[in-house]
């Protein structure tokens, strides 16, 4: 992979209403079709924000699209891989965004509740990452999971316990393909994220190690390194971002 201009598919990064307003995925969209990459946004069922995210990303220096799909449907998941393929003849780096965040008691939780937070984290990576694993091989490309500072030990959680649980389980995803993949020259890492600025709740930063919330450019700066050059033999790493936040 060289430092030229990166094609760049970010899942669930629909959510965006101007500025830095928005989710982790449309934060990283702008910045790095700011840097002059082509961003492919995916998102759910939010297509005024992403479409808002696409035209403002135009009138910059990068290039973007908007592909529509269920990242916990394999059906859809397939069609969005196809689209990709099809629109810009292939993929550099895939970032799995997508997940579903939930504080809610776990004895209060109903089915449909634990089934999705499961199914946007770890299943969603499990099925984005698999069907773009074709076009990442051809181009010895990255795949860059986003899980939860934390995640990489196992603790009670008992408002958010299947979101960890699915952030765990992208960690094993994340090991396992990378792994699997490193003969192909596919280099899969995980990034974990704590306390964001726009994270609700958002508890006081004197909580935090560091004595600060962590911002978009944070997670870019880790992003970035994990789309270089310089990262070419780094897999199966978790980098955690959080100032110390659940270590």
């Amino acid at each position: 992979m060289t430092s030229q201009s990166k094609r760049i598919l970010i899942t669930g990064a629909g959510r965006w209403s101007g500025g830095d307003e928005g989710g982790l995925g449309a934060a990283l969209a702008i910045r790095l079709a700011g840097r002059g990459h082509t961003v492919v946004i995916n998102h759910r069922s939010n297509d005024a924000g992403a479409e808002r995210l696409v035209e403002a990303i135009r009138n910059g220096p990068g290039t973007a699209l908007s592909v529509r799909a269920d990242v916990t449907d394999p059906d859809e998941v397939g069609r969005m891989a196809r689209t990709v393929g099809r629109k810009l003849g292939g993929l550099d780096v895939l970032i799995n965004n997508a997940g579903l965040f939930l504080l809610k008691d776990y004895e209060e939780l109903t089915a449909d509740e634990w089934e999705s937070q499961i199914a946007s984290t770890a299943t969603a990576t499990y099925y984005v990452s698999k069907a773009l694993l074709p076009l990442l091989r051809e181009m010895g490309g990255r795949i860059i999971n986003i899980s939860d500072a934390g995640a990489d030990r196992i603790t009670a959680r008992p408002r958010t316990l299947p979101y960890h649980i699915g952030k765990m389980g992208v960690l094993m995803i994340t090991r396992t393909m990378a792994r699997a993949e490193a003969g192909h020259g596919v280099t899969v890492n995980a990034i974990l994220p704590g306390v964001l600025e726009n994270s609700r709740p958002l508890p006081d930063r004197s909580r935090i190690p560091a004595r600060r919330h962590g911002t978009a450019d944070d997670v870019l700066e880790a992003v970035s390194f994990l789309m270089s050059e310089k990262a070419g033999y780094v897999t199966g790493a978790f980098i955690q971002v959080g100032g110390g936040w659940n270590l």
